[in-house]
């Protein structure tokens, strides 16, 4: 009898264990530890305690079929994208989170497997979860496919989707652009292409953004049919800020920075055109027609500008932007406007470390020196005050471009 009772009471608890649904681990850290040990995957559930669609999650995520399944073949995780350190997961790891709630699974080793938006029964939970399971299935694998000559839009989605989400930005292009080559055309306008542009497009040339770039009105309707009214714009300014603030933007073709600055106009971003696109219009304009122009262009800007800091930074710009010493005259009188507003020592041996460069530009090397002797003063007595984490790091910055300019003088 006492035996029975046991077993009774081991089969109830068992129960007890699935009716509460999925068992998530404390940390992630513990949740691979637990893999490890078990040869089980890991499976992420990356949510907002914030976000009304992640919270209607959670009756699914406690019923006792899901949790059945979940906890025979996976060690589990709640990841909230409001919590710095368990984001920084996904940051060491390289995974951009396009959105949420969304389904991550890994295996034992932190590779991840495949990634899905879920559907909220406890049936798509499963399916989500044996797909996951199955490495003809999952999104990790879809590249193999793609090679080998797969061009089934839904494969295409998955693959452009989990591209985006490991950043490979190359290889997301690519499938990309043959994405929108295999897409009906007559169909650009549904709810589905508007969905790609949303979660798979990392390229603002690529067809589904030029199209929605010119069809907004459109999207605005089906962010406002999903409970988002006003945010239509929000994906493609993403692609436009990835744009203007990517490296190769500094390269671009003046034909290129107005295309830019146009699409800015079509999002509603009109008063900020100036502020985000300068750096990238003013090296075209170099380019294109010459540093008189450019620098006029530099200096448009200058004039309209008081605060301090933003003064020395445009110095720096002209520092690395411009060939010459032509214009250095100019450029020092933005450095005297600036240098008795500033109040501590790391922003004044910075603005010394640019007046120094000035007088190297120009071929004035004994007062670049003394410049570099006034910046090595002050980031000394930077270093013995600061005490925050952050601004040593900047200071560290700013006394190892002191030091080699120094170097470069001697």
């Amino acid at each position: 009898m006492k035996k029975i009772f046991l077993l009774g009471g081991f089969l109830l608890l068992n129960n007890f264990v699935f009716a509460q649904g999925i068992s998530f681990e404390p940390t992630i850290e513990a949740a691979f530890q637990k893999a490890k040990a078990s040869g089980k995957n890991v499976f992420v559930e990356c949510y907002s305690p914030h976000c009304p669609i992640c919270m209607s999650l959670e009756p699914t995520l406690k019923s006792a079929e899901v949790g059945k399944f979940y906890n025979q073949n996976f060690v589990s995780f709640k990841l909230n994208v409001e919590d710095a350190k368990q984001v920084s997961f996904l940051n060491i790891k390289n995974i951009y989170l396009p959105g949420f709630p969304l389904f991550f699974y890994f295996d034992k080793d932190q590779n991840l497997l495949h990634t899905t938006d879920p559907t909220n029964t406890p049936k798509d939970f499963i399916k989500h979860a044996q797909t996951a399971l199955d490495p003809n299935q999952q999104t990790s694998g879809f590249w193999k496919k793609y090679q080998a000559g797969d061009r089934d839009i839904n494969t295409m989605v998955g693959l452009a989707y989990y591209l985006r989400i490991t950043q490979d930005t190359l290889k997301n292009k690519q499938v990309a652009d043959a994405l929108f080559s295999a897409y009906p055309k007559d169909q650009l306008g549904d709810k589905f292409s508007w969905a790609i542009m949303k979660k798979c497009i990392m390229d603002l040339d690529n067809g589904f953004s030029q199209f929605w770039l010119n069809n907004l009105a459109i999207g605005g309707k089906y962010e406002a049919e999903e409970g988002h009214a006003g945010q239509e714009g929000n994906a493609l300014g993403r692609l436009l800020q990835l744009e203007i603030f990517s490296p190769k933007a500094s390269f671009y073709s003046l034909a290129k920075v107005n295309t830019l600055k146009r699409y800015m106009e079509l999002l509603g971003a009109g008063p900020y055109v100036t502020a985000n696109t300068w750096q990238i219009e003013c090296p075209a304009l170099l380019r294109e027609k010459g540093q008189d122009v450019a620098f006029n262009f530099l200096k448009g800007l200058i004039n309209a500008q008081t605060q301090p800091q933003l003064l020395v930074y445009y110095v720096t710009f002209y520092n690395n932007t411009f060939p010459d010493g032509k214009f250095v005259v100019e450029a020092r009188r933005w450095l005297s406007s600036a240098r008795p507003q500033l109040k501590t020592e790391q922003e004044i041996a910075n603005l010394n470390y640019e007046s120094a460069r000035l007088y190297q530009k120009s071929g004035d090397l004994a007062n670049a020196k003394k410049e570099i002797a006034a910046a090595k003063t002050s980031i000394a007595a930077a270093k013995a005050k600061v005490t925050d984490p952050n601004l040593n790091k900047l200071v560290a910055s700013i006394e190892t471009s002191i030091n080699k300019l120094a170097s470069e003088l001697k």
